[in-house]
């Protein structure tokens, strides 16, 4: 489904946070963590109720949006997918709404959009959300914790329309991301 998590989850592996001072931080391995592994959902969902007072409250509705569409991958039956999707949507798409800027909060949304089937009308609202990553992260404005912004730069590479002078501009930020990464202890 997400190729781009999956690579992530290769280099964070299981989720732990004693390590991890910030709740946030713990979160989104919980998030990262669910593409491939559905108990993750619900021990992310756990932490985000006992944790919800540390968390700035658009990031935690985003986060337990996206864990709530999450679930709906390993749904078995149709009709508890799309009950899933339809609580977990709105969410993200209201919170968007309210905060276009937001950058974390539309990775959010194009991950969990980008790979829904094509009647649920949502291919031109991801388009728009990578067009508006692309421009943030381009830009040098994207607002993205570390260990997004090289997962969104794959990401966009492989699967927006981006013309060559994009292309080419991505493929130099994901050089750059690569090379700090290496210089990391």
């Amino acid at each position: 489904m997400m190729l781009g998590l999956f690579v992530l989850l290769l280099w964070t592996g299981s989720v732990t946070c004693e390590a991890v001072t910030e709740p946030i931080e713990c979160v989104r391995r919980y998030y990262l963590r669910s593409a491939e592994d559905e108990k993750a959902i619900a021990a992310g969902m756990a932490f985000l109720e006992t944790q919800r007072a540390r968390l700035p409250e658009t990031l935690a509705n985003a986060y337990q949006a996206a864990l709530t569409i999450l679930k709906a991958r390993y749904a078995f039956w149709p009709q508890t997918k799309m009950r899933y999707l339809r609580e977990g949507l709105p969410v993200l798409d209201s919170l968007v709404a309210a905060h276009p800027d937001h950058m974390e909060i539309r990775c959010l949304r194009l991950l969990s959009i980008y790979y829904l089937p094509f009647f649920f009308g949502r291919k031109e609202m991801a388009r728009e959300d990578m067009r508006r990553l692309t421009q943030q992260l381009l830009a040098g404005e994207a607002s993205l914790p570390d260990t997004y912004r090289r997962m969104m730069v794959e990401f966009l590479l492989a699967n927006a329309p981006l013309d060559q002078v994009e292309r080419m501009r991505l493929q130099t930020l994901y050089r750059e991301l690569r090379r700090s990464e290496a210089r990391l202890p």
